[in-house]
């Protein structure tokens, strides 16, 4: 039992590439790829960078979670989350997960970018969250095909939701998001509660758009293999919600999978 208990500490802490392969051009580990998947960027409801420490684990017990690990956050970024932004994560610790180096988010390095831990627990930031039974709003998805929606959907979503949606798939390939219902609060600016689309793995660069109202967005392509969907309720006011579904092309455009397999 020690020796088995080794075997996956020294997998995960000394990220020993033996233990890990790949699926269909995606880094996977089997042991640990649903727990990671569990981990999750928050930020304020009044914007980014607003959470005291108190705040941040607020958020995440009233998720029904708790602030995530170091581990636990770098097995997630082992399988491409990426977010730029910093947050609190467990036992007082701030930093963020990232997979491809930028000159304008992480120094220029990959990993998981420390600030270590903070002694001043009234300082700002956001928040990573770990749940790994909490699916239904946001997470990463490495599928070459997914269906998913508006936290309760069919139901009408609730006040107050922040969810991030993750979608990367092999090198080469790209994503077409389909729209199959669309319901969000309306208001001019889309100010209120809204779905953005960026064409990039965090929600920083490569915005696309923001949506809300009744009318189905048109389908939008990504331009490499990495998306984000962010959706965002505000205090008042909901509506029907929203249901996507996403599927990889080829560089021809062409669908790699059946589209009507959705299940």
């Amino acid at each position: 039992m020690r020796l088995f208990s080794f075997t996956l500490a020294s997998c995960l802490f000394l990220q020993d590439v033996r233990c890990w392969g790949y699926k269909d051009g995606v880094l996977h580990n089997s042991i640990w790829l649903e727990q990671a998947a569990g981990v999750y960027h928050r930020e304020s409801r009044k914007g980014r960078y607003q959470l005291t420490y108190k705040e941040a684990k607020a958020v995440c017990k009233y998720e029904g979670g708790s602030l995530a690990t170091y581990d636990q956050l770098e097995a997630a970024r082992q399988i491409g989350f990426h977010v730029c932004a910093a947050g609190w994560f467990d036992r007082g610790r701030v930093g963020y997960p990232i997979v491809k180096a930028g000159s304008n988010c992480g120094f220029g390095k990959v990993g998981i970018i420390d600030y270590g831990y903070r002694v001043n627990k009234s300082e700002k930031w956001d928040v990573y969250c770990y749940n790994p039974k909490a699916k239904e709003c946001g997470g990463v998805h490495t599928d070459q095909q997914k269906l998913f929606s508006s936290p309760g959907y069919p139901e009408e979503y609730q006040d107050e939701q922040i969810c991030y949606w993750h979608i990367r798939v092999r090198f080469g390939q790209k994503i077409h998001l389909h729209f199959l219902d669309f319901d969000i609060e309306d208001d001019t600016s889309c100010l209120s509660d809204y779905l953005e689309i960026y064409d990039s793995y965090d929600d920083v660069s490569g915005f696309a758009g923001r949506y809300c109202g009744d009318e189905l967005p048109e389908d939008f392509i990504s331009t490499g293999n990495v998306m984000t969907l962010k959706f965002l309720s505000d205090s008042s006011v909901t509506a029907g919600g929203f249901q996507l579904q996403y599927f990889t092309i080829n560089s021809d455009f062409q669908a790699i999978n059946d589209t009507n397999s959705f299940t």
